[in-house]
């Protein structure tokens, strides 16, 4: 009897070490991925960290704007630059 319980313990601790070098091996694998999606480009247009392609730069106002009162296309414009 004692025999059987010893054994059982046995593999219950064989089985622990399976599940935590299981565990190591997941954490291995989760820090390798993030690593390799740090140094990759994410996307199409792309250079490092960010993703995708930088918005269009706006120079001025448009088509529709232009035909608004002058001042109220001075404050389009300033709150454009902020």
């Amino acid at each position: 009897m004692l025999e059987q319980k010893l054994g059982r313990y046995l593999n219950e601790i064989k089985e622990r070490k399976k599940d935590e070098r299981v565990r190591l091996q997941v954490k291995i694998l989760q820090r390798q991925l993030a690593e390799r999606k740090r140094k990759m480009p994410m996307g199409k247009g792309t250079y490092g960290k960010t993703k995708g392609r930088p918005p269009a730069k706006k120079s001025s106002l448009t088509a529709k704007q232009k035909t608004l009162p002058k001042s109220l296309q001075a404050k389009i414009m300033k709150s454009k630059k902020k």
